[in-house]
């Protein structure tokens, strides 16, 4: 095929691919527009989760009628004017490339009026054609309307997940984006009904109350802290080590205003917390950094949520010290110690603070280590135990002693467990070794298909009291139903809470934690190709309640998994397909012993 320019239209679709994956990159893109044009107020409505309709609307500056149809021109910006403004970026957007790209692939009106204009002016575009802008009524500001977005590139809108899903992935962006601007008042609404709410009244912690939850702003701790140079300003807050999430998802860092993924930092700020969380546990955490624009490069991603520092051990070290000074001050802590006095304290302090936090498996408590009991000693077979059963078989095998036909049809015999992770058995002839976490995820699967929706439930004594953060309220909604067949008992209090009244008869510990690292699992969650959304959501419940690999088990415990996983039907599979057990014969023992029928 010989080489051709491809003609505006083609290239503006491609190009548009890079800037805009989803509903929610729309309204990220819009949303940093209305931010750098100085609103403060801001509302985004959207339906069907932004494929049918987006509309943000904000109370900024404006645009100047003249400069309504440049907008939608590729490299049209008002944010630099030459090269060496690259090195100096304050606004969230300067590409240039989010409306025309957004106009490429959906009809969009754009109504715009500064304070000095008598009326607005709107324009109207299809697929980034459209006509000259006409005058309408509208108050001071900026609203911009996409309608059916990837209209004309059907393959990129047959890839677009559920309304739900594409809505908490927009509920996240705005609560993230929502943190790193408090003094802006946020409203997202989906089908005409409010979803999230900030005041703008410039408090971070209120911002944090409004979309996490009146019990997260409680567990806040301030941060605040200058680099030795005094150019980088640190501050936010992060949360008591005994409040935390399941997922990096809730750590928030924010870089002059822009919201990023920056795995150096979230590292840093969990080193921090040391031995303090539990086994899979992360905190909670904003944090807003304040760099000259010289140590930066943000122009590393088309999304603009990546960026590069100059001095990325800088960075690092800020962020663990300062996070490490708060969590280790005594109570009623300001601002701490600057980091140049915590340095002259010098390696003894840290030191100690380590020692203090490397505590021996056995001194943590259970909740901490996530395991559950410790088996007795007398419960799994003893070395000598071990021995002596060993040297009784091989008795029993040099006087001729065979397996008899009953001993072969019992079942399963468990000799032990193997890491921690695996139940090894015997069956006849045969030698298993049992993933515990795969076989009891198979079981708990079959107990919540085959038993009855009214006896999948136990009642709590105490109910639990969730707060749900607003973020999830659209996904929750679509995933209820099925919460409630597998014995969720969910009563609504209030517009993000719920009272939790019973759980899956499966479930053998229950708590706060648990339950929002199970919501969070659903929430995050795809069914598989040709799988329905209760059967997913059914396996991720089997999953999260099983039993895990290096969880020690009591014998009792083990030989109950062992019976259960015997009698459920589909054993040898975990419900995602993973096999649950290997089997090993005699015969290949004996070959690989080389050992002849099975003598000496």
């Amino acid at each position: 095929m010989p080489i051709k320019i491809l003609d505006s239209q083609t290239a503006e679709r491609i190009a548009a691919g890079e800037v805009i994956e989803d509903p929610a990159s729309v309204v990220k893109e819009l949303v940093e527009n209305s931010l750098d044009a100085g609103a403060n107020q801001i509302e985004i409505s959207v339906t069907q989760g932004g494929k049918r309709q987006i509309k943000v609307t904000d109370n900024g500056s404006g645009i100047a009628p003249s400069e309504l149809v440049p907008a939608f021109s590729r490299f049209a910006t008002s944010k630099l004017s030459s090269l060496e403004d690259l090195e100096d970026i304050t606004s969230l957007g300067f590409r240039g490339e989010a409306l025309p790209s957004i106009a490429a692939v959906s009809r969009v009106t754009l109504t715009s009026r500064r304070k000095e204009d008598f009326s607005a002016m709107r324009l109207r575009l299809e697929g980034g054609a459209g006509g000259p802008p006409f005058e309408v009524g509208a108050p001071e500001g900026t609203e911009v309307v996409v309608e059916d977005l990837f209209y004309n590139t059907p393959g990129r809108l047959k890839f677009l997940r559920g309304a739900g899903r594409e809505m908490a992935r927009i509920s996240s962006l705005i609560t993230n984006l929502a943190l790193a601007h408090p003094e802006c008042a946020f409203t997202l609404v989906s089908e005409k009904r409010t979803v999230l709410r900030t005041t703008g009244d410039g408090s971070l912690l209120h911002a944090i109350g409004a979309l996490y939850g009146n019990e997260a702003a409680a567990a806040m701790l301030p941060l605040r802290r200058r680099d030795p140079a005094g150019e980088i300003l640190l501050s936010g807050f992060l949360s008591a080590p005994h409040f935390s999430r399941a997922s990096r998802r809730w750590i928030t860092i924010v870089v002059n205003g822009r919201v990023i993924r920056s795995p150096l930092l979230a590292g840093a700020l969990e080193r921090a917390y040391g031995g303090m969380l539990g086994r899979q546990r992360h905190p909670v955490a904003v944090l807003l950094l304040q760099v000259p624009p010289a140590l930066l490069d943000i122009n590393v991603h088309p999304a603009k949520s990546e960026i590069r520092f100059h001095r990325p051990e800088l960075f690092n070290e800020l962020v663990f010290r300062a996070a490490r000074a708060v969590l280790h001050s005594p109570p009623g802590w300001e601002a701490g110690p600057s980091w140049n006095e915590e340095q002259q304290r010098g390696r003894k302090q840290e030191g100690r603070l380590q020692q203090e936090l490397l505590l021996k498996p056995d001194q943590l408590p259970e909740a901490i280590r996530g395991e559950g009991p410790v088996p007795p000693a007398g419960d799994l077979p003893s070395p000598g135990e071990g021995w002596e059963a060993g040297r009784a078989s091989r008795a029993a095998s040099e006087s001729g002693a065979s397996y008899s036909a009953a001993e072969a049809n019992r079942g399963c015999r468990l000799i032990g467990q193997f890491l921690y992770s695996y139940l090894v058995a015997q069956r006849g002839e045969e030698l298993l070794l049992i993933d515990q976490h795969a076989a009891h995820e198979r079981v708990l699967y079959h107990a919540l298909l085959s038993s009855e929706p009214g006896q999948r439930s136990s009642q709590l004594t105490v109910p639990l009291n969730l707060e749900l953060p607003p973020a999830w309220r659209e996904r929750f909604t679509e995933i209820r139903p099925f919460l409630d067949e597998a014995g969720f008992k969910l009563e609504p209090f209030g517009d993000n809470s719920y009272i939790l009244r019973g759980v899956p008869f499966s479930v053998r510990e229950v708590g706060e934690a648990g339950i929002y690292a199970l919501l969070e699992e659903l929430l995050q969650e795809e069914p598989a190709p040709g799988e329905e959304e209760r059967e997913q959501v059914l396996k991720t419940i089997a999953c999260h309640r099983a039993v895990k690999a290096r969880q020690p088990l009591a014998r009792a415990e083990a030989e109950q998994l062992l019976q259960d996983w015997e009698k459920t039907p589909g054993a040898a599979f975990c419900p995602h397909g993973r096999p649950t057990v290997l089997r090993f014969h005699r015969r290949e023992l004996d070959r690989g012993f080389q050992r002849k029928g099975g003598r000496r």
